[in-house]
């Protein structure tokens, strides 16, 4: 890291052309960042990256950019500039938003200001354009850094946690212990109904058998990034025990609210699992599925009719229309 940052410092020509364009540059600044705010919003709109932001952390990220933009035109650099940076690295972590999301950022700076020092001549615009790629470049170091930092800090503290799964950082069967009857509860006095599913991969042992342990890690945690991105903040998502995980969807008024969410899984698991960049695995999944307090027993019983229901969703595997299936006492 401090190598690359001593290969980023600014050269003496570097630096004058800096100073002398930043003023017109600067100018920019409110219209460039009009155009970056269009361009959130709309990717709010349509579903893409950054839907899960609310508006306070849409119009928090909108403020970042635009300091960001300014910055980059500073004088000198400093180390509270490197702090900074470091803390919009773990603030983009917190908010899910991917690493690939600090290049994106980057590249959108560069393009507005390559049109700015089009209409400069080549030796006024090879100067500024090296000073200001070398600060994007610095500002991507960091941001990196601090990205990593946060990856690593929830990391630990999963690890440490007794209701966490090491592997696919979902909460653990015991958290599931824990939280299950509380839920139940709420969906009694809120007078709705409660849907547990209990799901697992058709022929997991052969991933192991044929292709090893870390690559059965590997499709245990794509597939558990996948439920988490289909399922709503509210919901509770459990790695159970090998490849068994468990689905607790509160706030349930009938049983068609659930349809959507299941066509939205029969999507996603139809897509191959990547073992490595050639190489691809696939497999049915089976699911089943016990709604309460239309099964009106305890969370211990209630997972068990869950789990039943899975099983008899595997055992018709060969001529079934649907991965899913409800508990029938």
């Amino acid at each position: 890291m401090e190598t690359l940052l001593d290969f980023l410092q600014l050269s003496d020509d570097e630096t004058r052309a800096l100073q002398t364009h930043a003023p017109a540059l600067r100018q920019r600044a409110a219209a460039a960042c009009a155009h970056f705010e269009k361009q959130a919003r709309a990717q709010q709109v349509a579903g893409e990256l950054l839907e899960p932001l609310g508006e306070a952390a849409l119009q928090q990220l909108l403020e970042l950019h635009q300091e960001h933009y300014l910055e980059l035109l500073a004088p000198h650099y400093t180390p509270q500039l490197q702090q900074r940076m470091l803390g919009v690295g773990q603030l983009f972590h917190r908010w899910g938003l991917a690493p690939l999301w600090i290049m994106t950022l980057s590249s959108g700076f560069a393009a507005d200001f390559e049109m700015f020092a089009a209409e400069l001549s080549l030796q006024q615009r090879r100067p500024l354009m090296g000073a200001l790629y070398k600060r994007l470049r610095r500002d991507e170091a960091w941001q990196l850094e601090g990205y990593r930092l946060a990856s690593e800090r929830v990391r630990r503290t999963l690890e440490q946690s007794p209701l966490r799964d090491g592997l696919s950082g979902l909460l653990n069967l015991a958290a599931l212990q824990e939280m299950l009857p509380l839920a139940l509860e709420r969906t009694r006095r809120n007078h709705t109904k409660l849907a547990l599913a209990a799901l697992d991969f058709d022929d997991f042992e052969s991933l192991n058998r044929n292709h090893g342990r870390a690559a059965g890690d590997s499709v245990l945690r794509q597939f558990a990034q996948r439920l988490q991105r289909a399922l709503r903040k509210t919901d509770l998502l459990v790695r159970s025990d090998g490849d068994e995980f468990v689905l607790v969807l509160e706030g349930i008024r009938d049983i068609s609210n659930i349809a959507p969410l299941l066509e939205r899984l029969q999507l996603d698991f139809d897509v191959p699992y990547a073992l490595s960049d050639a190489l691809f695995w696939q497999c049915p999944i089976s699911m089943g599925v016990t709604l309460f307090p239309d099964d009106d027993v305890d969370a211990e019983e209630l997972l068990l009719h869950a789990r039943a229901a899975m099983q008899q969703v595997k055992a018709t595997k060969s001529q079934r229309e649907f991965f899913w299936g409800f508990y029938q006492r």
